[in-house]
């Protein structure tokens, strides 16, 4: 049996090639918001996250202030949360899990033979 809007493989947990792992329902695009994260926290503004969009920049202003560069490494973090947080769909996020136990169920099926 098919199923016209599945987004894995039922014997495998292979993700399907035309799966859309944004999701549509979103009021925001989340290429915008990481544009806009260009400035710390800007992204979250436009989402409508304003009081997460506050701590992230004087998040990442605090860790730009240590020597090692990991205000740089804040700053990633915060544009990749801004453009994917929310935007995902579950079954982007459930994919690794998926894979996991279909692998798991082939090998107890091997071992049972």
């Amino acid at each position: 049996m098919v199923v016209p809007d599945a987004s894995f493989c039922k014997e495998c947990g292979a993700p399907l090639p035309n799966t859309v792992w944004l999701s549509t329902s979103i009021k925001w695009h989340p290429m915008t918001a990481l544009l806009l994260s260009l400035v710390p926290g800007l992204g979250h503004w436009y989402k409508g996250e304003r009081l997460r969009g506050c701590a992230w920049f004087f998040a990442v202003l605090f860790f730009y202030a240590f020597p090692v560069p990991i205000g740089l490494l804040m700053h990633i973090i915060c544009a990749g949360n801004a453009a994917l947080g929310g935007a995902l769909r579950e079954e982007a996020l459930t994919a690794r899990s998926g894979r996991r136990r279909a692998a798991q169920l082939a090998a107890g099926a091997r071992s049972s033979r």
